[in-house]
């Protein structure tokens, strides 16, 4: 908050309650940006978790990442990063009994369960691109569970928070 200063005039006090009142407004327009500035850095991390978890086949998961604005709180407001990509999850927790070998840091955030119709390491096909291909499942690639550690970072949290308060 900034430090403001006032003589002992009903006309300075007057100046001063102006100023409050201005800043006080400014504080909830503030903390909207902030929250929209952390999803779009949310959104930003986790397109390079998947690129770096070599998660990408058609781009439909990486273009699927969207942010929309949630409750509006006192004084600020939230914001959901989220995918509508029909495979997200199995990327991001795994599948099979190779997932359950490598799982996600906390699967049971979604109830997650591997080798759920007991293919065990026989696998399973599936077609795709016209063609039949054998899996016993893929590893967790956690990328959003990871973006959600990253954003917990002060360093992030810090960077944004000087750019859009500024010095108040």
């Amino acid at each position: 908050m900034p430090k403001y200063t006032v003589g002992l005039s009903a006309k300075d006090f007057r100046e001063l309650g102006r100023k409050v009142r201005l800043y006080k407004n400014r504080i909830q327009e503030n903390c909207e940006e902030f929250a929209y500035r952390l999803a779009e850095e949310g959104i930003a991390i986790a397109r390079i978790k998947i690129l770096g978890k070599d998660a990408v086949y058609t781009g439909e998961l990486l273009n699927s990442l969207q942010l929309e604005q949630g409750d509006i709180i006192y004084n600020g407001a939230t914001y959901v990063i989220y995918t509508d990509c029909p495979w997200a999850a199995y990327v991001e927790f795994g599948t099979g009994v190779v997932g359950e070998k490598s799982p996600h840091p906390n699967k049971s955030m979604a109830g997650w369960k591997y080798d759920v119709n007991s293919h065990g390491e026989a696998g399973w096909y599936y077609f795709k691109d016209g063609e039949w291909h054998w899996t016993n499942g893929m590893i967790s690639r956690p990328f959003m569970y990871e973006t959600g550690q990253q954003l917990r970072n002060m360093g992030v949290i810090s960077r944004i928070a000087k750019e859009v308060f500024g010095s108040d």
